[in-house]
């Protein structure tokens, strides 16, 4: 939105706010603010309008506006200057992004509490490759856009073994769990469509957003995860797409709760929507993976899974893939012929002679996680 904001601009952008959040008329309009600012539809530095010009534009006391106000106020969002108005003081989507995953990637000392990968590859059992594998894998001149079929195969069947019914041709590998998203919802989203996610959430996907011109409009979440009726009122507010992490969230560490999985998958079908849930983190789950997915409850919404190895194997492999519909693989398959035309044939050898040792690994990792919490608490 234009830095200098009229109340009828607002009021449009606005539309619907008596419908969302919790609680009495000033707690909605705020909730309603709040959603504006985050997804950046109301920007960093905007000047809102006189409280009564806005109070006339969405038709409630002023009293109600000074209230919704105060509330912004106090968290940080708006500020009053004397003689300028109320101005918005919330970071923009791209900075909030970026600078999450510049801070992460200098060096860190004692228990990193940023990023959830092994710290180095020492914990991988000895793997090796050879040209004879290379030769022997089907990949020809190398460039295999959707992926090596041996890891395509081993990819597939964990999904099996997992209770997920997936051939491998579902299967699209990716160069991290990262790109695998990004890919998804270029398929599924262009400018100015509106994409529902959480706040606070993995900082990347504000970036993978802005990088397609999509824009953020965000969902509540409790205890149990999302709540449905949030989801459903971002679907029905026009959203094209959903990303999820059902568990472990990143940031928070929440896991969706088996009875909040089932509201939000009947959600998803109701709307027949397109979801995006984001698996990543599953294997750090102590005490085993949530399930079921919602690829294995919805039945007329479209669910791509993505993943990664950089978990509980090691990031450097940069290797990891979507689980998607046939028709959704075509097209993230020419999306990513047109950023890099394929991925790393050894990177994909060494990951697809990890698959047998992902469950073990991964048991190995949650001991290390425990005991850097246990030491982080004593």
């Amino acid at each position: 939105m234009d830095p200098q904001t009229n109340p009828a601009d607002l009021a449009r952008v606005l539309a619907g706010w008596t419908d969302g959040g919790h609680g009495t008329l000033p707690q909605r309009l705020a909730y309603g603010l709040r959603c504006a600012i985050s997804s950046g539809l109301v920007g960093d530095g905007a000047k809102l309008p006189p409280e009564r010009d806005l109070a006339r534009a969405l038709a409630v006391s002023r009293s109600t506006i000074t209230t919704a106000l105060d509330l912004l106020r106090d968290e940080g969002l708006v500020e009053s200057r004397q003689g300028s108005g109320t101005v918005v003081r919330g970071p923009s989507q791209r900075a909030v992004g970026t600078a999450r995953i510049a801070g992460q990637l200098g060096s860190a000392t004692g228990i990193d509490l940023a990023i959830g990968t092994p710290p180095d590859p020492s914990h991988l059992p000895p793997i090796t490759i050879d040209v004879a594998e290379l030769i022997c894998s089907r990949i020809g001149n190398g460039l295999v856009p959707l992926g090596l079929p041996v890891l395509r195969e081993a990819l597939a069947e964990r999904h099996m073994q997992t209770g997920l019914i997936t051939d491998p041709t579902q299967i699209h590998v990716t160069a991290g769990a990262h790109q695998a998203i990004a890919l998804t919802l270029a398929a599924a989203a262009g400018p100015g469509d509106l994409v529902a996610v959480e706040d606070p959430n993995y900082s990347g996907i504000f970036d993978i957003l802005d990088g397609i011109g999509a824009r953020p409009v965000t969902m509540e979440s409790d205890e149990d995860g999302v709540r449905p009726a949030s989801l459903d009122r971002a679907l029905s507010a026009g959203a094209v797409a959903i990303y999820l992490q059902t568990g472990p969230h990143n940031p928070t560490g929440r896991l969706t709760s088996p009875e909040r999985m089932q509201s939000l998958a009947a959600v998803a079908d109701k709307h027949r929507a397109f979801v995006v849930e984001d698996v990543t983190l599953a294997d750090l789950t102590f005490g085993g993976r949530v399930r079921p997915e919602l690829a294995e409850l919805c039945r007329r919404a479209t669910v791509v899974t993505t993943g990664s190895f950089s978990k509980v194997g090691w990031a450097g492999l940069r290797v990891g893939w979507l689980r998607a519909p046939a028709p959704i693989v075509d097209r993230t398959m020419h999306l990513k012929l047109a950023r890099d035309l394929g991925g790393s044939a050894p990177s994909q050898l060494m990951a697809a002679a990890l698959v047998p040792s992902l469950d073990d690994l991964a048991i190995a990792r949650q001991a290390t996680l425990r005991r850097a919490v246990d030491a982080a608490l004593a």
